[in-house]
């Protein structure tokens, strides 16, 4: 049981909350940036059109760190600021796991764009 006050402990959850917005800012601006110039490589370095975009993973990229973020502030909240440090620091793990991921995935689809390019032309 918590024998620190309510204003207390909401203080202390801002105050961690405030902290990982930061730390989830950089995969957010990340997958912003990458949404915004691989449309434009693919078309400028391999010659094919935005179809073949893998725009799942780009949108997956900007979208997946911030559900994680608003899950991990809504499970943690009432349970206190080191329940909310713990899902938000479970929750950036998960979206760092996630990112390589998504990273191998666009790699993949990039190297199959190229032997498809390559071999039909």
């Amino acid at each position: 049981m918590s024998h620190a006050t309510p204003r207390r402990e909401l203080s202390g959850n801002a105050v961690i909350v405030v902290f990982f917005a930061f730390v989830f800012a950089y995969p957010v601006w990340s997958a912003i940036g990458n949404l915004l110039v691989l449309p434009d490589f693919y078309a400028v370095q391999l010659g094919v059109s935005s179809d073949r975009v893998p725009w799942a993973l780009l949108w997956a990229g900007v979208i997946v760190p911030v559900l994680v973020f608003v899950l991990g502030v809504a499970l943690g909240w009432r349970r206190g600021p080191g329940a909310v440090a713990l899902f938000l620091t479970t929750g950036f793990a998960l979206v760092s796991a996630i990112n390589l991921d998504i990273f191998a995935l666009y790699s993949e689809s990039r190297l199959q764009l190229v032997v498809d390019i390559l071999t039909n032309g």
